[in-house]
């Protein structure tokens, strides 16, 4: 098993993979991950160039420029990123990746053996509930089939896998580069869309409002199903969220550390820490699952003294 993480050059994700880079090697994957990281401007941040060349990191980092043709969905990088990657690497394409973000870690070393299959079965986390077709259709049945029209699927193939909505976490293997650009293509027409929907109903008529910062997530899954992979749902790959109570960072093999979105001295709220968390006080609650990743936050302090940042 490798690891793939794609994000962009900015502080705020790069820290992120620093602490997430700390807990791979922790764990002993620091040496099969990639991440693939897309900078602007025409040259790589400082910040960048000093993590790329830097003896103490092992993990693998691919720098890319940004050349997408359509940047105004920023969200788009990541399918992007993974088809720079995969025609950089065509070989690449049959390895099995687990792709995921920089802000996912994992809790404990895994035995992936039972989701390395070789029948197109993609396993990945649940995320039904936020990205799956009975969610899509609870916003509006329009919207739905708007969605599968520009990803070319067919509504019925979506609905007939709404028990296997994956996101957040999935194992990849078989997609060549342009199937990734086609979500990166298609997640920025989709973005729009669900933009213009959010702005024209009232969103609070809906139990759960539309996000329309998933698009990418919806058209990786409608993807999946029209390029003829077999998306599948498993408990073997469930993940705690940042306002998790403490016990389930054990109980569950991931932690995403997302969810909490202002300060309320319980849980980490990641977006406080644009530059980093470093040697900063942080107020949270040992009751709450993010109390770990803080911990992780402290150790990767000391596993990368020269390479932590205010």
């Amino acid at each position: 098993m490798k690891f793939v993480v794609p994000l962009p050059d900015n502080p705020y994700h790069l820290w992120q993979a620093l602490v997430q880079m700390a807990s791979f090697r922790e764990l002993g994957y620091e040496d099969d991950v990639h991440y693939l990281i897309v900078y602007f401007f025409d040259r790589p941040s400082d910040l960048l160039l000093r993590l790329w060349g830097s003896d103490e990191i092992r993990a693998y980092l691919h720098l890319y420029p940004d050349t997408r043709d359509d940047v105004s969905y920023p969200v788009s990088m990541k399918p992007w990123l993974m088809g720079q990657f995969f025609e950089q690497f065509p070989d690449e394409v049959s390895t099995y990746y687990t792709y995921l973000d920089p802000d996912c870690v994992l809790t404990r070393p895994m035995d992936f053996s039972p989701l390395l299959t070789s029948d197109g079965v993609w396993h990945g986390s649940d995320t039904g509930s936020y990205t799956g077709p009975d969610y899509l259709r609870s916003q509006g049945e329009q919207l739905f089939l708007d969605l599968c029209e520009i990803s070319g699927v067919a509504p019925d193939q979506v609905i007939a896998h709404h028990e296997n909505s994956i996101g957040a976490q999935v194992i990849v293997h078989g997609a060549p580069a342009e199937f990734w650009y086609e979500i990166e293509r298609k997640s920025v027409r989709a973005y729009h869309c669900l933009k213009k929907y959010a702005a024209e109903h009232d969103s609070q008529r809906a139990l759960y409002p539309i996000q329309e910062w998933c698009a990418e997530m919806y058209m990786q899954q409608f993807e999946t199903i029209r390029a003829g992979f077999v998306p599948k749902a498993t408990p073997l790959m469930e993940f705690s969220w940042a306002t998790s109570p403490a016990e389930l960072w054990s109980e569950r093999p991931f932690f995403h550390d997302a969810g909490q979105p202002h300060e309320d001295g319980h849980h980490f709220c990641k977006l406080t820490w644009q530059s980093s968390p470093f040697r900063k006080e942080i107020q949270v609650s040992p009751s709450s699952a993010s109390s770990h990743y803080v911990e992780l936050i402290r150790r990767t302090e000391e596993m990368f003294p020269d390479l932590i940042w205010d």
